[in-house]
């Protein structure tokens, strides 16, 4: 084998500045800057990497997260030296370790190769380095505040992009779209499909209508709070002229997984964490016209058979099928979404009921990416939807079949974990920042949960670069509150 030295210096050279500029940035105490940067980075990543040369690919597609993984063993080793401790004390610690523990249970039982167990944990924790590391560095509601609205800002501009995109009837698409697969050490992450008229199902930029729906969709549930706290005309304006337009692009992109997350939070936000039963009263009667808006349109427009799935597509029509017989009746015999939900606990629980089948075995982006089919053979599955894509359109259905019952549960935990510590420090806290951005991530927990069971929402890189980043901004409020969720529901003080 030969080496290229000039090759291996340049690129220990860049390893070099690489490590020197991390350790500046935190010896002058400005760790938040790479934060800054990843919030903006992973809604335009997609972008970017359609103007990327081929043979950068694979360096522009895990810088970032090799950055991140830098950035937290950083805060973790300048924590340890500032604090004394090894660890920061919070509610998710010993439920990741049961979870690394089933998982191993599970690598041990299936003996599989390790390297796809590791890809198979990597799906799901790869962002869970931002939760530590907000924990660890402990930043002050000042610079939280900031990355909020660097935050707030991408969820808009993604917005009004998408609402672009539909305006000029696709003809954005073909510099927004990303299309080629690219093969990285046998892995191949990417080769999306636009299976769907130009103009409908907006994606901006970020590839796919469902991931800009659910970027909106939590968006909408973060923001939704702040409407108890505005003050005057202008404040209102701003705020209902910013909810209009992401609710519009929402419902552009088409992804009906996505309009269920972001009613669901609102109504769990209002009615449940702000006790406002208007809420419940406005959804209530908007869902009635909805459904006798539909109703009357499938008694006029003869769509009593039912409707499939096309590539162009009315609002209307696109609704319609998610209630359509016979778009199920494809669905299970196409290999799509239903037939797994049916057979992932006949075929594959049942056979392996605690552990599962193994991390990056079944359903998820790994085995897709891998060709993974081996597992699906055994059990004489499809390899996932319609036999050819691998992963199953259910998150969760995907964890129950690699992780067992005991992983499906585990995860549930750590949900129901942050939704109620959340809570509590919205029902506690009297800043007003901190109540409204703790109601916020009760809705977008919970939509992300809902979510999860329509697509592997779970494995979204922008959309879970996110989520665990609020939620390791949740975590820290509580601490700073002495608030947390012990299952008996009381707080503890």
């Amino acid at each position: 084998m030969n080496i290229n030295l000039d090759s291996l210096f340049a690129l220990g050279l860049l390893g070099l500045i690489f490590v020197l500029a991390l350790v500046f940035i935190f010896q002058i105490k400005k760790s938040h800057w790479i934060i800054y940067a990843l919030l903006v980075w992973f809604p335009l990543e997609n972008l970017i990497l359609l103007y990327t040369p081929v043979n950068y690919y694979a360096y522009v597609k895990y810088f970032p997260e090799l950055l991140l993984y830098a950035a937290a063993f950083l805060s973790w080793f300048y924590y340890m030296n500032r604090e004394k401790k090894f660890f920061v004390k919070n509610p998710l610690n010993r439920w990741f370790i049961v979870y690394l523990l089933i998982t191993t249970m599970s690598l041990i039982l299936n003996w599989y190769s390790p390297s796809v167990w590791i890809l198979g944990l990597r799906q799901l924790l790869r962002f869970v380095a931002v939760f530590f590391m907000v924990l660890f560095e402990g930043y002050n509601l000042a610079t939280i505040k900031k990355l909020v609205i660097v935050g707030v800002v991408m969820i808009f501009l993604e917005a009004i992009l998408g609402i672009l995109q539909w305006a000029l009837g696709g003809r954005l698409d073909q510099y927004l779209f990303f299309s080629e697969t690219v093969t990285i050490g046998g892995i191949t992450p990417e080769g999306l499909q636009e299976f769907w008229a130009p103009g409908q199902r907006v994606f901006a930029t970020m590839g796919r209508y469902d991931r800009l729906g659910s970027f909106l969709a939590l968006g909408i549930a973060m923001l939704f709070p702040w409407l108890y706290c505005l003050k005057n005309d202008k404040q209102k304006l701003l705020y209902w002229s910013g909810m209009i337009i992401a609710g519009a692009a929402l419902l552009l992109s088409y992804s009906r997984a996505n309009w269920i997350a972001a009613i669901l939070s609102v109504v769990i936000i209002g009615y449940l964490v702000i006790k406002d039963k208007r809420v419940l009263q406005i959804v209530g009667a908007g869902v009635v016209i909805v459904a006798v808006f539909l109703t009357t349109t499938v008694m006029i427009g003869g769509f009593g058979s039912g409707t499939l799935d096309k590539a162009s597509q009315s609002v209307t029509e696109r609704t319609l099928e998610a209630f359509s017989l016979y778009s199920w009746k494809q669905s299970y015999e196409g290999y799509g979404r239903i037939f797994f939900i049916i057979n992932t606990p006949l075929m594959v629980v049942s056979r392996y009921p605690l552990f599962g089948v193994g991390p990056g075995n079944y359903g998820g982006g790994v085995a897709a990416a891998l060709g993974n089919d081996l597992t699906y053979d055994r059990l004489h599955l499809p390899f996932g939807i319609q036999n050819i894509y691998g992963q199953i359109d259910n998150n969760w259905w995907s964890i129950w079949g690699e992780t067992g019952t005991l992983g499906l549960l585990c995860w549930f935990v750590i949900f129901i974990e942050l939704i109620m510590t959340a809570y509590l420090v919205a029902q506690k806290t009297i800043n007003r920042f901190k109540a409204a951005f703790a109601a916020g991530f009760v809705g977008v927990a919970v939509g992300i949960m809902v979510m999860a069971f329509f697509g592997p929402y779970l494995e979204f890189r922008t959309l879970m670069f996110y989520f665990w980043f609020m939620a390791g901004v949740v975590v820290y409020f509580a601490k700073q509150e002495n608030v947390k969720f012990n299952w008996r529901f009381r707080k503890s003080k």
